[in-house]
């Protein structure tokens, strides 16, 4: 028994669910192609017999060439090309011998003295042919050697005379009406005239040889001349009431319109697939080539399928409109703004294609309609709010009416088609905007995909969860507000997302929420619930934060990108403070340093690394007295180098080089907030503390006293 060795690796990929998910999505989005441009292309049928009277037109569905008519005509063009011939002097030279072998025999024969001149015809009239007569034969015995060479050199000349004008096979009896015409015009004796016509005759043939070969090359030429008979979609190609005959029937099986012929939809089909796996294949390679993230991501997979094929199935209902009201625009945006411009990119191009095959292989149309699907995602590359996608509409619909207007003038349309047509451009721009901003909430929430406008929206501070901590823990609101800008300021300087990392920092302490009061933002006296706590347990409340602002993103259904920013802004870190307190106050054990650190896990991306250092940052450079550029930049890098070395930063992508540019961006926000202040006289002072004290600011007393 053979036993077969499969290698680990590929019982890995063999059995792994993810990639089993890709090819059963890959396997289901070529099918759903490959059935909408079959169907969408597959011609209607007629099932017509020969004899049967037509009771309805047969239109043509594309524009395609007639063969059966090209062929006609072409033939009939080859046909009246007239046959080439080439003149043959050897055929001339060989009948101008047999001239002089007749006369010849003749000479010989009649020196056979023995023979009787009755035996001497007889014997001419066997052996030379009986088409010369008896009496011209009894001549011929009684002449002179002199007429005999007389007859000779006249009727060679004749004969070279009549063959060097050419003598074709259907010309014979022409030629020959001609010969006798010359020996008419002799001035010889009539005897000489009669034989040397009866002779000339006898012997005279066809000296135009057939040239097929130059005949069949005109012919060709002929029939190359000959365009192609073209129809047109909805030209009518059989007329009701015709009788159908064997032609028609043929014509019909040659643009596979005929009912009983299968062939055609086989044919069609095969290429339809044909196209399918390669649009397929073409965009898995771009997305895996150029964004393993996505490829990676099942989820996101999916989303792309069924945007492009939902786009799709729209744009088979609106054709029956307008072919230029196809809202290609409308996939392409909803990708760009979910998934990646680039990825939309590449997919623009796939549904173009199916688009072009769906219209009858009117790729005029699909240009159109590409065009508008790029001008989409140019302006939703860097979308920030749901109103540019309305004006987003706008601007493909402008576009496609002078791209319309443009195409249609180059097809010398006259200007009724023009603003016939043009107008729906406008109409498919506002119908993408319409569709795009309508499905994008319900594929947001359904996917759990957070878009740059779903952040944006997060971000306005009249949010409930906003506004609940600016009102329940200022504090931390203002923290927030500043780390956030910090952050924004980094990822900018790194090439991350810097509006997500904004928005990740806005959220990242609504854990506090919980118990604000034992936060030191949040304390508006000088009273802190710490001091009356132990280390462990003060240290157990302020890590619970993060739990609890897991639990408040639930309750709030934050997205998960917003939650990975609470679980993460604080990794592994420790609790310095309350851990030197707890070893200050232990007796003989020491505590354990695992109860003093946060659970983490550590930042996974580059937005929650920056939001870490941002919000440790913030804190630090807020306790500094009298901050300077110098100390704030220190402190910086140093809180940087602290975070580095206690590994806090290990998991995320974060090089030295983006941390030295972290640094300085931070270190200009944080100058920029805790710059150096005029020192004001006592006087100023003085009226200041008054003021404050008094609840109040007299702004022109201060102006009188300044």
């Amino acid at each position: 028994m053979i036993k077969t060795v499969i290698p680990i690796k590929m019982q890995k990929l063999a059995f792994n669910k993810s990639v089993l998910q890709k090819l059963a999505m890959g396997l289901f989005f070529f099918a759903s192609l490959s059935a909408m441009m079959f169907f969408s292309a597959l011609p209607q049928k007629y099932d017509v017999e020969v004899g049967q009277v037509l009771q309805e037109n047969i239109l043509a569905r594309n524009e395609a060439i007639n063969t059966i008519a090209t062929s006609k005509l072409r033939q009939a063009a080859a046909d009246q090309v007239p046959k080439k011939y080439t003149l043959n002097h050897t055929i001339t030279a060989e009948v101008k011998n047999n001239v002089t072998d007749i006369l010849n025999y003749v000479k010989e024969v009649r020196n056979r003295t023995y023979l009787e001149d009755q035996e001497k015809v007889k014997l001419l009239m066997d052996r030379v042919s009986s088409q010369i007569s008896e009496e011209s034969y009894f001549m011929l015995m009684s002449m002179s050697e002199t007429s005999l060479k007389e007859l000779e050199t006249v009727t060679k000349a004749i004969i070279e005379t009549v063959m060097e004008e050419g003598v074709k096979e259907d010309s014979i009896d022409r030629t020959k009406t001609y010969v006798i015409e010359e020996f008419k015009s002799l001035n010889i004796p009539q005897e000489l005239k009669g034989i040397g016509e009866e002779i000339a005759l006898l012997t005279i043939r066809p000296n135009m040889v057939y040239d097929r070969e130059a005949t069949e090359r005109q012919q060709r030429e002929a029939m190359e001349a000959i365009a192609p008979v073209r129809v047109f979609p909805n030209q009518v190609l059989i007329e009701k009431g015709t009788v159908i005959t064997s032609e028609h029937i043929e014509m019909l099986k040659e643009m596979g319109l005929l009912a009983r012929d299968r062939k055609a939809d086989i044919s069609l089909l095969i290429g339809v697939m044909c196209v399918s796996a390669f649009l397929v294949a073409s965009l898995t390679f771009a997305v895996y080539y150029f964004h393993r993230d996505v490829y990676n991501n099942n989820l996101y997979l999916t989303l792309l399928i069924l945007i492009i094929l939902s786009t799709l199935i729209i744009s088979l209902g609106v054709k029956n409109i307008s072919n230029y009201l196809i809202p290609l625009a409308a996939g392409s945006m909803l990708i760009s703004i979910l998934i990646n411009p680039q990825v939309a990119v590449f997919a623009s191009f796939t549904m173009s294609v199916v688009v072009g095959i769906m219209l009858g292989n009117d790729f005029s149309h699909a240009l159109v309609a590409l065009s508008g699907a790029l001008i989409g995602i140019f302006c939703t590359a860097k979308v920030s709010q749901r109103s540019d996608l309305t004006k987003a509409g706008g601007i493909i619909g402008g576009a496609k009416f002078i791209l319309i207007t443009g195409t249609m003038l180059l097809n010398n349309s006259t200007a009724l088609e023009i603003l016939k047509e043009s107008p729906w451009g406008l109409v498919s721009g506002i119908l993408s905007a319409i569709l795009a901003i309508g499905t994008l909430p319900f594929l947001e929430n359904a996917f759990g995909i957070t878009s740059a406008i779903k952040l944006l929206e997060l971000s306005n501070p009249n949010q409930p969860l906003l506004r609940k901590l600016m009102l329940d823990a200022p504090g931390t609101y203002h923290h927030c507000i500043i780390v956030g800008n910090l952050a924004e300021a980094g990822a900018e300087a790194v090439g991350a997302d810097s509006l997500l990392a904004r928005v990740g920092a806005n959220y990242h302490d609504i854990g506090k929420l919980k118990r604000p009061y034992f936060f030191i933002e949040n304390q508006l006296t000088s009273d802190n619930p710490h001091d009356k706590l132990s280390p462990t347990l003060s240290a157990l409340i302020i890590t619970s934060h993060v739990k609890d602002g897991v639990e408040i993103a639930k309750e709030y259904r934050l997205p998960d990108c917003i939650t990975d920013f609470i679980v993460q802004h604080h990794g592994t870190s420790l609790l310095s403070f309350f851990y030197q307190k707890a070893l200050e106050s232990a007796d003989e054990k020491k505590p354990d340093e695992a109860s003093f650190r946060y659970e983490g896990p550590k930042p996974k991306t580059r937005e929650a690394a920056i939001v870490m250092l941002a919000d440790c940052v913030e804190a630090a450079v807020r306790s500094l007295p009298k901050p300077t550029h110098g100390k704030i930049e220190g402190l910086i890098r140093q809180i940087i180098k602290d975070k580095l070395s206690d590994g806090q930063l290990d998991e995320c992508d974060l090089t030295l080089k983006d941390l030295d540019k972290i640094a300085v961006a931070f270190s200009k926000i944080m100058t920029g907030i805790f710059h150096t202040r005029i020192e004001y006289p006592d006087k100023l002072k003085e009226l200041q503390r008054k003021d404050l004290n008094n609840g109040q600011y007299n702004d022109k007393q201060f102006a009188r006293q300044n």
